[in-house]
């Protein structure tokens, strides 16, 4: 008898364990929103992680139906400070309006490390405009100025 090929069930087992292992290794390198040293944990970031994520929770438990603008219910502290004229979510990142003139907007984009997209800062309004953006480094690691030529009109 060849002593090379396992057994079945010693294949089984084997396997079984190796995936196991797999398991256990891949959920270790998990991580959460980010590194507890990083400054998501900081800062206007942090603020707008708990917006989102108050409001997220109110959506799934179908307390809002909509959603567009993010309610001042669900504001955290940090949002409320920058006295916002409205609240909404841009591909996964917290838009604060802070003004509105001539029908565009102005106030601050906070980029979270969670979301597919990541602003970049133009100096010249021809440059990096994304859905009418033009955005400006603020005082704060991925908090953004922003103004926003052509703002979206929702209906309600």
């Amino acid at each position: 008898m060849n002593e090379s090929i396992c057994p079945p069930a010693t294949l089984r087992r084997m396997t079984v364990v190796s995936m196991g292992v797999l398991l256990v290794f891949l959920c270790s390198c998990t991580q959460g929103p980010a590194d507890p040293g990083s400054t998501f944990h900081q800062g206007l970031q942090r603020d707008a992680w708990r917006t989102l994520s108050a409001y997220n929770t109110a959506l799934l438990a179908h307390r809002e139906r909509v959603r567009i603008e993010v309610p001042p219910a669900y504001w955290d502290q940090g949002i409320q400070q920058l006295q916002p004229v409205k609240v909404y979510t841009h591909r996964g990142n917290l838009v604060v309006v802070q003004s509105v003139t001539d029908g565009a907007e102005h106030g601050k984009y906070i980029d979270l490390p969670v979301s597919s997209f990541h602003p970049v800062s133009a100096w010249f309004f021809h440059k990096h405009v994304v859905d009418g953006f033009v955005f400006r480094p603020a005082c704060e690691t991925g908090v953004f100025n922003y103004t926003r030529a052509a703002a979206p009109v929702y209906s309600k």
